[in-house]
């Protein structure tokens, strides 16, 4: 009988490309995280499943409603094997839109504090009466997901990376 520390080695490999995206109708997001968590739970512990679907619900919800042209696509592409899991969404973004998203990274991944800064946030958008803006600090500070952005014009490429030592 196979272990669950056995399972826990299995290699996966997952993408998918939808297009338009202008056809894209009801919980995209939701829908593709919660069958990652299922598929991925099958092979690895829940709490490392979760995070898949934390984080590709989160990346694919923002794409969906950030794109840049209904006519283009979304690819989410899922990596998981012993040592790491990598989730990446692309999407058709204007050069503007990469340049807010890498500067958020980057500043992300710049603080010494990530829970500071997430409850500082919190604080400032409800003191304002903002929405939105939470969603990438949350995966590196509550789900310890390393973030990067790129710009293959016209496509925004969000990275978001975990080392799975420890978490199983």
């Amino acid at each position: 009988m196979i272990t669950p520390e056995e399972l826990a080695t299995t290699n996966i490999n997952m993408r998918y490309e939808l297009s338009p995206m202008k056809n894209i109708i009801g919980d995209l997001s939701g829908l593709l995280g919660n069958f990652s968590d299922e598929f991925i739970g099958a092979f690895y512990p829940k709490n490392i499943s979760k995070k898949a679907n934390i984080v590709i619900t989160e990346l694919v919800n923002n794409a969906v409603v950030s794109s840049a042209d209904g006519d283009s696509k979304i690819i989410l592409e899922i990596m998981i094997n012993k040592d790491f899991l990598r989730i990446r969404v692309t999407n058709a973004a204007k050069r503007a839109q990469y340049r807010k998203v890498r500067d958020h990274v980057n500043m992300i991944n710049s603080t010494g504090d990530l829970r500071k800064l997430l409850a500082e946030t919190i604080h400032e958008r409800r003191k304002d009466r903002l929405r939105g803006g939470l969603g990438l600090i949350r995966l590196a500070a509550e789900n310890k997901f390393t973030l990067s952005a790129r710009y293959r014009a016209p496509y925004l490429v969000i990275d978001s990376h975990i080392g799975l030592g420890g978490l199983s």
